[in-house]
């Protein structure tokens, strides 16, 4: 899994279609609701998911591992946290989806083994709130399959 983690992070601190989130706004969280303290928005959490093992044959399995990948924007007035605004440019949630969907979806991350990485989920937009900043947020859950040899 760490590898997958790891992989993920990279590949969206790389996509030049996200330029505008900082590096050090793409970061592994321990929970989708607890963020990094010095986190400025908009920002993208990446939290590790179930795994499951599967027997293909005698000497290998078909592992499947889920990654989600959470998408936090400042709950603003307005349309701006969802939708975003041109002028001046405000990315939203679903430009942002839209995005990452595009940068991992059928991307194998060069991961040895991976034949299959497609997007399964996408929840809808919620707010949360922490103490005093209120976010939208929205989780994909990306999953990732890969033949390993039985030991």
């Amino acid at each position: 899994m760490k590898d997958l983690l790891v992989a993920i992070k990279e590949q969206l601190q790389t996509d030049a279609t996200l330029e505008y989130i900082a590096d050090t706004n793409i970061f592994i969280v321990p929970d989708e609701d607890i963020i990094p303290i010095t986190a400025t928005f908009p920002a993208i959490g990446i939290k590790d998911g179930a795994v499951e093992y599967v027997m293909d044959t005698e000497t290998s399995w078909i592992i499947t591992k889920q990654a989600g990948v959470i998408i936090y924007q400042q709950l603003k007035q307005g349309e701006s946290p969802i939708i975003g605004y041109d002028d001046p440019k405000i990315y939203g949630i679903l430009e942002i989806a839209a995005a990452i969907y595009t940068s991992l979806n059928e991307n194998n991350l060069s991961l040895s083994g991976m034949y299959d990485a497609r997007c399964i989920e996408e929840s809808e937009s919620e707010t949360v709130g922490f103490k005093e900043l209120v976010l939208q947020k929205k989780k994909l859950i990306f999953e990732y399959s890969k033949t390993e040899a039985r030991s």
